[in-house]
């Protein structure tokens, strides 16, 4: 069997003298380099027509076509192709029986053509009946009568015809009479659709149904505005509170940090039942018009290019105080009352510089007002070159607490209230006022004036400026080789004018700083390299030891009295003791405290996995292969000097990880007490997630407080299951359950069902808010495993504890 090649550059050249003055210019047309190889070849130079039959393979340029017979016309450039024609262009295939290549303009067509094309997160597969592409460069693809899926199957398991179609690659398509296939069965009609390619963008519904909203259809759509701009467009309809309408922006030059920079978000909603509530509690009336509206945004400065100055935005109006509850129940559980500021930031290697401004939008909302506040924060850099290290801040401002209007309310009616007796709540909310737990039976006669002055002193709404100073030297040394040793000595100032708030005859303050601390550690360590199984993850084992004392005295006299505005959260965990990461400016009171411990790592290699995790005194990269397989950093403050309490020890405290295998991970953090001194409490928070076999995936855990000054007693139980029933069968589980009253707070359930290319899912969930409230709904999930943005997602209330420390 022979094959013959047809190269028309050099056909043209040896025809040339035999031929008419008129084939001159078809002849001289014939300069591309165009091969044909085939069976069997001709070229007429009279009509400029090469032909080739049994097995053609064409070649130009990026393009290859292979078919039983092809034609190629030097007029028009065009290669027509015949009989199981496969043609390569740009990277795409395409078959059909009968297709069309123009060699002069690159535009490609044909009749029953079957083509793919890749997207962000997948592939798309058609066959359309009449085929077209405008360009050389495939910019747009035009069909008609085309059947459209993501399946890559010979029977499809969904499909779509749509009677016009087309492609704008990288960016869209455009169907028109869409008609949707479940298998061979149609079960729904679109006249028109535009599904971008982006994951993000397009059409996404949510249905379902739930006691706060009653039944739902939430509805997004996605879309590119110009070259930068994400836009998308809400209309969501809720039988039990009326229609809501939205539109969110979001820079994408700020995609990557989307966390923080949210863009542009409105939202209204004309709310025709605003008693419902999801949280129980006291429920303020609110009318019903609510809305939100957000904007979190940086600006480069001169921009648009990152730059070392820059301008954050983070504005927040709301309607009410119970609208994130009602209708964004995320949001309202991570951050309930968000701030309004802007800042003007300057960043350099020495130092971090911030001018920011923060004020009340929202008069429901309490707020630390800063108008404004002038920082700078000095990174931790050697002096002059030298051994000795400096770091420090300084900051100034304009600082006034504005009370929300329902706090300030309740400061008026506890005022007011009669401390014997007191209702449970009350009771909670005079210990939190003065940080003592408040008996049975009421306050205590020498605890009633401490409330009382603590609810006027918030009463009054104090302020102040303030100029606040804090400058550190440390001197980092080893001595003999292996014991690690970091003297630091700081001083700082703080000075208050015009004072306002409930102290007498104090219009000004100035109090000193004086800090002296000293850093002390070791490590000890011995490996075993013959140590090895595959079961516990152990490729060798090193064990490190790290005993440390950190010392920390410091001189900062506050009167108990003082109108503090940056003050002390309520929390469970150790304050720091470094002055120079102490937030609460206002709230630093002497101290004089060890903090005394030790840590002990267990270590081993692994060829694929990077760490850096500081708070265990290791650093891992790839280059060194060394993974944290276990841990447990054990230690507990001695008082000489307790700024909060009257302690002489704190809890000691334990915290555990051990991560063997990327399918084990148990946590236990702890503190137990060690006296009976007012401020000790008990504190246990558990957890494992195990996958024991590839089809079942589950979380325990267990969160527990007792006898805490402030928060109430828990004994949390949570677990989340997915099991893989068959191939195509799931179903999940999740249960949040307070043992300590014997409540379920939360339950849900749901089972899935793999549809080849799609996932459904239909899930039911329960919310037990106490006070005889409860919330529940049902969803759907439909999910297009290549084509995400087309998914109904089940989970609008995920991690449905709410807490941490759970991974």
């Amino acid at each position: 069997m022979f094959f013959f090649r047809l190269r028309v550059a050099l056909m043209g050249a040896v025809l040339l003298c035999p031929v008419l003055a008129s084939s001159q210019s078809i002849v001289d047309s014939l300069t591309s380099n165009l091969d044909i190889e085939g069976m069997e070849t001709s070229f007429n130079p009279e009509l400029g027509l090469a032909t080739a039959s049994g097995d053609v393979r064409i070649r130009y340029g990026d393009v290859e076509i292979l078919c039983g017979r092809a034609e190629y016309n030097a007029n028009t450039g065009e290669v027509i192709a015949r009989e199981d024609v496969t043609v390569w262009k740009a990277g795409v295939t395409y078959k059909g029986d009968y297709l069309i290549y123009n060699t002069n303009s690159g535009e490609l067509s044909g009749h029953l053509v079957r083509s793919s094309m890749p997207f962000e997160t997948g592939t798309f597969f058609y066959e359309t009946d009449d085929f077209e592409t405008e360009t050389r460069m495939i910019d747009r693809v035009d069909g008609q009568d085309t059947i459209f899926t993501t399946h890559d199957s010979a029977n499809p398991a969904y499909r779509l015809r749509a009677r016009e179609l087309t492609i704008y690659p990288d960016d869209r398509i455009v169907m028109k009479k869409v008609t949707v296939f479940v298998g061979d069965t149609p079960v729904f009609y679109l006249p028109y659709i535009s599904q971008p390619l982006r994951a993000e963008l397009g059409y996404r519904f949510t249905p379902g149904a739930t006691s706060g909203w009653g039944a739902f259809l939430l509805n997004r759509y996605g879309v590119i505005h110009g070259d930068h701009t994400l836009a998308t467009y809400h209309l969501d309809l809720r039988s039990a509170r009326g229609v809501a309408v939205g539109a969110d922006f979001l820079s994408l030059r700020h995609e990557e940090n989307r966390r923080n920079m949210k863009g542009l978000s409105f939202y209204y909603v004309r709310d025709i039942d605003s008693s419902q509530t999801r949280a129980g509690g006291v429920r303020v009336p609110v009318g019903e018009n609510r809305f939100r509206i957000n904007f979190q945004h940086r600006i480069y400065l001169p921009g648009p290019e990152a730059s070392t100055w820059y301008l954050d935005f983070d504005i927040n109006r709301v309607s009410d105080n119970h609208f994130y509850e009602d209708f964004f129940f995320e949001d309202f559980r991570t951050d309930r009352e968000p701030d309004n500021q802007i800042s003007l930031v300057h960043t350099d290697p020495r130092y971090v510089a911030t001018l920011m401004t923060r004020f009340s939008v929202n008069d429901f909302y309490r707020v630390g007002e800063r108008l404004p506040e002038l920082s700078l924060d000095f990174t931790r850099r050697p002096v002059f070159g030298s051994k000795v290290f400096h770091q420090g801040t300084i900051s100034a401002g304009i600082y006034a607490d504005a009370l929300s209007d329902l706090e300030a309310n309740e400061l008026r009616r506890l005022a007011g209230a009669s401390a014997f007796p007191l209702s449970p709540g009350d009771q909670a909310t005079f210990g939190s006022l003065i940080g003592q737990p408040v008996a049975a039976a009421g306050l205590t006669p020498a605890q009633l004036p401490l409330a009382l002055a603590a609810i006027g002193r918030r009463a009054d709404e104090p302020g102040f400026g303030r100029i606040h100073t804090y400058q550190e030297l440390l001197y980092p040394k080893k001595l003999w080789g292996w014991l690690n040793v970091v003297p630091r000595v700081g001083l700082g100032l703080t000075h208050y004018e015009d004072i306002s708030g409930r102290l007498t005859a104090l219009n000004s303050r100035t109090r000193g700083i004086a800090h002296f601390g000293m850093d002390v550690s070791t490590k000890f360590s011995r490996s075993w390299s013959d140590v090895y199984s595959d079961r516990l993850g152990l490729d060798g084992l090193r064990h490190v030891v790290q005993p440390y004392i950190n010392y920390s005295y410091l001189e900062a006299d506050q009167p108990a009295s003082f109108p503090s505005i940056d003050r002390l959260s309520p929390t469970t965990r150790p304050r720091s003791i470094d002055p120079a990461f102490f937030t609460a400016v206002d709230d630093m009171r002497s101290w004089n405290v060890a903090r005394l411990g030790v840590r002990n790592i267990l270590q081993t290699r692994r060829d694929y996995q990077t760490q850096n995790d500081g708070a265990y005194g290791y650093s891992n990269s790839s280059d060194t292969q060394t993974f944290a397989w276990a841990g447990l950093n054990t230690y507990v403050d001695v008082f000489a000097l307790d700024p909060e309490f009257s302690r002489n020890v704190s809890n000691l405290y334990n915290e555990l990880f051990w991560n063997p295998v990327p399918w084990l991970s148990i946590w236990s953090d702890t503190q137990i007490p060690l006296t009976g001194d007012i401020g000790s409490f008990t504190e246990m928070n558990h957890g494992v997630t195990f996958m024991p076999r590839r089809d079942l995936w589950l979380t325990l855990g267990h969160q527990y407080v007792s006898d805490h000054p402030t928060f109430a007693d828990s004994s949390l139980i949570f677990s989340r299951v997915y099991a893989r029933l068959t191939d195509n069968w799931g179903v999940s589980m999740n249960h949040v359950f307070e043992a300590d009253d014997g409540t379920m707070e939360f339950q849900s359930y749901s089972v899935s069902r793999d549809l080849s290319s799609w996932v459904a899912s239909i899930g039911t969930m329960i919310r037990d808010n106490r006070n005889g409230l409860q919330d529940y709904g049902i969803l759907l999930s439909l999910t297009l495993k290549d084509f995400p943005q087309l998914s109904l997602p089940l989970d609008i209330d995920p991690n449905p504890t709410g807490r941490g420390g759970t991974q």
